[in-house]
């Protein structure tokens, strides 16, 4: 039997005594029944999964096919340069996947240390994982709470949190309900177990938290996209190579080395269409960003996280820590009614007695001070339902303050509710100290208060927000706060920073998740929301297509943190917190996010203007391989993948590494896809045209072998390959120039070297003595500079077609 809570409504519950607690043969049931408090789910893959997964794509394997074709035909060592691209994507996919299925398991809430229990009215110490059902347990201060359960005896007071971010403790007395993951600050305690493994409100959470899913990038859903078309394309193509090749070679019947020749070929079809270096070049530029940003105090969680903040236009903040530093000073005490006792010393004397030790409760310490004038009977502390704190004194009453509207009712409230906004609208906090005959009786207040006076609290304000809050706006990224706080005062303080339409503010408190999703888009500060309505809040600005990122350090942000698109956490938060995001700041500061975005933006921009260079000889290895295809008289592909090795190198591996580079702060615009084909099918088309045109005159001239008529197809490709580089390469500055430069010198060195001297790793024809081959260095030449107007013209005739392609699809699939 499973151990979900369904199916415990029907297993039998135990009701042990807390001198003997549960009988062995009530402990081995509970085993059978797999009512057990540990979690058998797995939620990262395995390491043997995470390989297989980057080996076993359709790319690998058509790479491997070819270098195992390639090695049976003994081709020289010059046709295997390509495998280095797949070996390093293989390597760096799995390197990645690791970190990240190490960072998911070990996202533990509970820690799984020794804990006392009773069974067979013997006190005995198991891990919390041999923890059954309805198991009697003892507690005392400082313990982890190991899993949910209920006081048989005993007062405690329990930090929650790990749960709700609020680090203020709940006191717990018999009946109630403690979680697993809180920590116990006073008091000892026996509990039963009410539920076990993942039945536990924290496992719900953390099972949410730890279902990892790569971050839906842009630049992944458009590398998909990619693969998609590609592999659609190249197996038909590589396959109707083999097939006419043997067609052609059959009537004369097949030697050894026409195999050979058709099986290069298609190879050659098969290695040029996929873009390796491409996939190689964005893992490189992202792993070289996310080492950049961690000296920034910045860790990133997976290299596509990177650029998830630089497309991001909507960025919700907590008021707390991002706007303002945590800390509080009470400015002023205003009396609202005439009091019998004196109102500092009541003051002084709850803080003695409830020692919060929040912000607000040190900002109340700082200014009343502590001191023991009245006799406490019974008291409440504050938490996160309540927003109040209360005592009761003997023979006074009960004093209690918070938030007004929680401490007084409706009524009370708008007697002095305008009071409260005079302050509230300057972006001052207010607590209301309130008082009342009646007494707290089992956690539950008296009715009857009536306001004494306003606490006036004011926050700090971090010196460097108004600049960061600056920079966004600057960056058309719309900023929206979210905080427990009254609205008005979060309102008014996001106004002191320059939080653009920071007066359109509203209170959650009550409201629906149907309200609040229509809120969402209405407004841009947010007061009194509870951790559940943070992830409708974020769902909803998705739903309206906006690209968000939430900041959060509690398990009480991980389903907001999981709905973001990108999720930031500092590294004070907790674990949970700091496993689900894809960004973690370690220096607590978010002030340092505009570096992130710069650093995605660097990554974005340069790495569509350089991916362009891997695409260009996809799109001319495809084109030419159907023009191949039409053509009777091609029996095979003319070129050979050594021949090519001049162009992935010089003009597009080293360049588009060494561009990937570059500083680049300008605004992410247009799609990745639509981006790189623009820039790279003017290349590709100004290759086959160039490569078009010798075939033109070799089919008028024919004077020379096959082999010369090729290797002047490569000199033309190599140099259509050098204009597109320089549109790569512009804007120029000294960097820049310099590449572009030297590519072209060695390039046009190793073509002078292997026309009149020879290099046969290249596979090129050597076209000595000169006076032979006259005619046909001149038709290179020519064909070049016709390639300059030529490509001006491809470049503004590919800039006016849309290619629009929803890439989101491919990713959600």
């Amino acid at each position: 039997m499973k151990n979900s809570q369904t199916e415990q409504l029907i297993i039998e519950r135990f009701s042990p005594t807390i001198d003997c607690g549960l009988s062995d043969a009530q402990v081995e049931q509970r085993y059978t029944q797999e009512a057990v408090n540990s979690t058998k789910q797995t939620y990262s893959k395995s390491y043997l999964n995470i390989f297989v997964n980057n080996v076993c794509t359709i790319f690998n394997l058509l790479g491997l096919i070819c270098f195992v074709s390639l090695i049976a035909t003994g081709a020289s060592i010059s046709q295997f340069f390509f495998s280095f691209f797949y070996v390093a994507n293989i390597g760096i996919g799995v390197i990645q996947e690791i970190r990240a299925k190490k960072c998911i398991d070990k996202l533990s809430l509970v820690a799984n240390k020794g804990v006392k229990v009773i069974r067979n009215g013997k006190e005995i110490e198991i891990s919390t994982d041999k923890i059954v059902l309805d198991d009697v347990i003892r507690l005392g201060i400082g313990s982890q709470i190991p899993t949910d359960s209920i006081i048989l005896e005993g007062e405690i007071e329990v930090n929650e949190s790990l749960l709700t971010g609020e680090s203020v403790a709940v006191k717990k007395r018999v009946g109630d309900q403690i979680l697993a993951g809180s920590f116990i600050t006073s008091g000892t305690c026996i509990v039963r177990a009410d539920k076990v493994g993942k039945d536990n409100y924290v496992e719900t959470l953390s099972a949410k938290a730890k279902q990892y899913k790569k971050p839906q990038s842009e630049i992944m859903s458009s590398l998909k996209l990619i693969i998609k078309i590609i592999g659609f394309v190249i197996i038909p193509i590589a396959t109707a190579f083999m097939i006419k090749s043997l067609i052609i070679y059959s009537g004369s019947g097949i030697s050894s080395s026409e195999i050979a020749e058709a099986v290069l070929g298609a190879a050659t079809v098969v290695i040029g269409m996929i873009p390796a270096g491409m996939f190689l070049l964005t893992s490189v530029a992202l792993a070289v960003g996310i080492i950049k940003l961690a000296r920034h105090n910045t860790l990133v969680q997976d290299l596509y996280s990177l650029e998830m903040l630089a497309r991001v236009d909507t960025i919700c903040f907590d008021k707390t820590g991002t706007i303002t530093d945590g800390k509080m000073t009470v400015k002023e005490l205003i009396p609202l009614n005439q009091s019998d006792l004196d109102v500092n010393t009541v003051i002084s004397s709850m803080i003695n007695v409830l020692k919060d030790n929040n912000q607000t409760a040190i900002a109340l310490y700082d200014y009343f001070g502590q001191k023991q004038e009245f006799t406490a009977k019974e008291a409440l502390p504050f938490n996160s339902t309540r927003k109040l704190s209360a005592v009761t004194f003997d023979k006074i009453g009960t004093y209690a303050f918070g938030a007004p509207e929680f401490v007084l009712t409706k009524d009370e409230f708008i007697k002095v509710e305008q009071k409260i906004n005079e302050y509230t609208s300057k972006g001052l906090r207010v607590l209301l100290l309130a008082h009342s005959n009646g007494e707290i009786v089992e956690d539950t207040l008296p009715k009857d208060f009536s306001p004494v006076s306003l606490i006036i609290i004011a926050d700090n304000v971090r010196e460097d927000a108004i600049s960061t809050i600056q920079w966004f706006k600057d960056n058309d990224v719309a900023v929206k706060v979210i905080s427990g706080d009254n609205p008005i005062t979060v309102s008014e303080v996001s106004k002191r920073v320059g939080i653009e339409n920071a007066d359109k503010y509203i209170s959650l408190d009550g409201m629906t998740d149907e309200e609040v999703a229509i809120a969402a888009n209405k407004y841009t500060v947010f007061g009194r929301v509870s951790p559940e309505q943070k992830a409708i809040l974020i769902k909803a600005l998705k739903a309206e297509g906006h690209v968000t990122a939430m900041t959060g350090d509690g398990v009480n942000d991980i389903l907001a943190l999981k709905e973001a698109d990108c999720a930031i956490a500092v590294a004070a938060g907790s674990e949970a917190a700091r496993n689900v995001s894809n960004l973690v700041l370690t220096d607590n500061n978010f002030n340092s996010l505009p570096k992130v975005v710069y650093e995605g933006r660097r990554v974005i921009n340069n790495v569509q203007s350089s991916a362009s260079l891997f695409l260009m000889k996809t799109f001319f290895t495809m084109f030419m391989g159907i023009i191949t295809l039409c053509l009777p008289y091609m029996r095979t592909y003319p070129f050979v993948a050594s021949q090519i090795i001049i162009l992935e190198v010089l003009v597009i591996g080293l360049p588009a590494f060494i561009l990937s580079l570059q500083p680049n702060d300008a605004r992410v615009e247009g799609k990745f896809v639509s981006s790189i084909i623009k820039k790279s099918l003017p290349g590709a088309l100004l290759m086959l045209i160039s490569v078009l045109i010798i075939e033109i005159f070799k089919k008028s001239l024919g004077i020379f072998g096959d082999d010369v008529y090729t290797t002047m197809q490569v000199f033309t490709i190599l140099c259509a390959g050098l204009i597109n580089l320089l549109y790569v390469c512009r804007p120029f500055n000294l960097l820049r120039a310099v590449l572009f430069s030297t590519a072209t010198i060695l390039v046009l060195l190793i073509i002078g070297i292997s026309m009149f001297i020879g290099l046969d790793f290249f596979g090129f024809k050597v076209m000595s003595p000169v006076s032979e081959y006259w005619h046909h260095i001149l038709i290179v030449v020519s064909i070049i500079l016709l390639d300059i107007p030529l490509s001006l013209l491809l470049q503004w005739a590919c800039s006016k077609i849309n290619f629009d392609f929803n890439t989101k699809k491919i990713t959600n699939k």
